[in-house]
């Protein structure tokens, strides 16, 4: 960004890079063998008539809700629905239909936009939840009808404080929380990562964009810079798109580059390792930043023999998302970095404290969570750590239950416990997360089993026929891949809580 004097909400942000990178294409997206793009100024406008498209639909200070994978459609919804001064409710695509319609239900969205395959859906969604009034395509032909009537603009205001965003997020609760960041949140974290390239450098986004890390990392850190930001229409094709694309600059999450060097070692020995890089990231990638779990720094290492640097960082949701990273001028592999110059970090017992502009402003209506998280000005992270002589922040351990996958996903033990606990047979269960799969932990109900006359080999089929059936409607990463009968009850502490630490104790996987 050129300079960032007086912007305040995504709304400037977007006119700020159209007027300093007009002729700059902004967004580059492929569709069968055909190449499409579009300029800055060319986002800019389309946005502009989006955006006063949902205002003439009577959408003020309204949340709406975005179901569906990374696309120019997603990308202009979001941006003309946070540029209208409403907020832009963040939904998961893959999760099961009835946990969409719980979110849009507990997020008060007025409107939901939502793929062309879902339309049947988006009629139920109609139907069943009270506030929605709209729904809008993300398509051509949708985007077609929200802009037709728009014939004028009003001057819309948005001041820094204003909502802009609600990200769902798992929590330790077993129900997910709907993260409030404010246009400022935003706008300061992508202003205190420090990172730049020249304008019209190519970054390929690959992460799901309705995560924090990729909307704000990839997007709007990328629209502040001038970049040419293409879009990955599918994690299948990511190789496929990295030679097709050619990007200088990447974010993964560790289960991508772990993946990738699984690639680029079955190639060892036969070519020369820059034949080997050029043919699998398409001889122009030389940055990759990571977030969203821990990276062996062993990975680092190999990586750079390829010569591609990683950089590893740290955030949560909570901050919009990044709170510290390694920088190509500033880094300490096995760290996560420093502390980003918007943000102060405590320790308490062991434990992260955030003190940032970042900050979310809360929960959406969770205000004893809320309470829980924020006290006294500080963001309470459920990570443990430590910062070296040298200023570099590293993280060793959890306070919270929450499993992190190393594809960077959050799973709640929880969500999935009180779902599985609702069947008759199970009487305790407790996902835990290992080898990064799931595992299901369940003392089978007995009193069942001996009306059932039920022998060990039977309580096991019957046990994996449910998580069978569970798992047909989660999306990947909520899957549960291990199946662990247990002989006797979980400990307990006195108020009748299981004890969690001592769950992998007296079982057998099977």
């Amino acid at each position: 960004m050129k300079t960032n004097t007086n912007i305040s909400n995504l709304k400037e942000l977007l006119e700020r890079s159209a007027l300093d990178y007009p002729g700059v294409l902004a967004v580059k997206w492929a569709k069968g063998q055909q190449v499409y793009s579009k300029t800055y100024l060319q986002l800019q406008d389309d946005v502009k008539k989006i955006s006063q498209g949902i205002i003439n639909s009577g959408f003020d200070k309204s949340h709406i809700a975005i179901i569906g994978q990374a696309s120019i459609y997603w990308i202009e919804s979001f941006l003309a629905i946070t540029g209208s001064g409403n907020v832009a409710a963040l939904l998961d695509p893959l999760l099961p239909k009835d946990e969409l319609i719980n979110l849009i239900t507990r997020s008060d969205s007025e409107a939901v936009f939502i793929e062309e395959s879902n339309i049947l859906f988006g009629e139920k969604i109609l139907h069943i939840c009270p506030k929605v009034k709209k729904i809008y395509l993300l398509n051509e032909n949708g985007i077609k009808d929200i802009i037709q009537n728009v014939t004028s603009y009003d001057d819309h205001k948005i001041q820094k404080d204003d909502t802009a965003v609600i990200i769902f997020t798992s929590g330790t609760t077993g129900q997910s929380k709907g993260v409030m960041l404010s246009h400022y949140n935003l706008i300061s974290n992508v202003d205190a990562v420090e990172y730049s390239v020249e304008p019209g450098k190519t970054l390929l986004s690959v992460l799901p964009i309705h995560h924090a890390f990729c909307l704000v990392m990839d997007y709007l850190k990328g629209f502040s810079l001038g970049a040419t930001i293409c879009i990955n229409d599918s994690y299948l094709h990511m190789l496929k798109n990295m030679s097709l694309f050619k990007p200088e600059v990447m974010l993964m999450v560790p289960m991508m580059v772990e993946t990738i060097y699984k690639k680029l070692e079955s190639s060892a020995g036969l070519w020369p390792k820059k034949l080997v890089a050029s043919k699998v990231f398409g001889g122009n990638l030389k940055t990759v930043f990571v977030g969203g779990a821990h990276l062996d720094e062993y990975y680092i290492d190999k990586f750079a023999s390829y010569g591609i640097n990683i950089y590893e960082g740290y955030g949560m949701s909570e901050c919009s998302p990044v709170i510290s990273s390694n920088t190509p001028t500033d880094h300490k592999p096995g760290s996560v970095g420093k502390v980003l110059k918007n943000a102060h970090v405590a320790f308490e017992d062991g434990e992260i404290l955030v003190q940032s502009t970042s900050v979310m402003k809360g929960y959406y209506k969770m205000p004893t969570e809320t309470a829980e998280t924020l006290k006294d000005g500080w963001l309470h992270t459920g990570d443990k750590g430590y910062i070296d002589e040298d200023g570099y922040l590293f993280i060793n351990g959890r306070v919270k239950n929450l499993i992190i996958l190393s594809n960077g996903e959050n799973v709640s033990p929880e969500e999935l416990e009180n779902k599985l606990s609702l069947n008759k047979l199970i009487e305790e269960v407790v996902i835990t997360g290992e080898d990064n799969v799931l595992t299901a932990r369940i003392y089978p109900d007995q009193e069942l089993i001996k009306k059932k006359k039920w022998d060990a080999e039977t309580v096991k089929s019957e046990l994996q026929k449910l998580l069978d059936a569970f798992n047909r409607s989660q999306p990947t990463y909520r899957k549960i891949s291990r199946l662990v009968v247990r002989q006797n009850p979980f400990a307990r502490n006195t108020t009748k809580k299981i004890l969690r630490q001592l769950a992998l104790l007296d079982e057998t996987a099977t």
